[in-house]
């Protein structure tokens, strides 16, 4: 028995460190992306976004994580169904804007709130950092409905 101890030793020891992990660390990669989600509130009124009736002139604005998940809570306080969409960066927005004839230029839409209405919208925020423009595609709501989408 004596002549086996140290083997018995060494074998109680490497099950012990076994247990342990080793003690090294897993290598992870360190490259890949981290998972971002962000929840905005968004609230339509008739006929600006926000609290304020100025859009035009004063456009309110919500930040966002590129290409991450994204969640829009919408609360539609106005008589008049309203959208949430997400014009493409650096599009020309026309005047008066006819979506039958822009649609193209609608890189995201949340789709329509029924007046006095609440929706969740998740969507995946664009990939591209910028300064989007955001408008309610109701004929006549823009110039006066719209804000800035920033994606960071």
């Amino acid at each position: 028995m004596k002549k086996h101890l140290p083997l018995y030793v060494l074998l109680l020891f490497a099950l012990v460190l076994a247990a342990c992990g080793g003690g090294e660390a897993e290598d992870t990669g360190g490259d890949e992306p981290v998972s971002t989600s962000t929840t905005i509130d968004v609230v339509e009124n008739d006929i600006y976004f926000g609290d304020t009736n100025d859009n035009a002139a004063n456009p309110p604005s919500w930040t966002i994580s590129a290409g991450g998940e994204a969640t829009a809570n919408i609360t539609n306080n106005g008589a008049l169904e309203h959208n949430f969409a997400i014009v493409e960066l650096g599009a020309t927005i026309p005047e008066p804007f006819v979506e039958a004839e822009n649609s193209d230029i609608i890189l995201l839409d949340s789709g329509l709130t029924p007046p006095g209405d609440s929706a969740t919208w998740n969507f995946t925020a664009p990939s591209e950092p910028g300064e989007y423009q955001v408008i309610c595609t109701i004929p006549g709501h823009y110039p006066l409905m719209q804000g800035r989408l920033i994606v960071e």
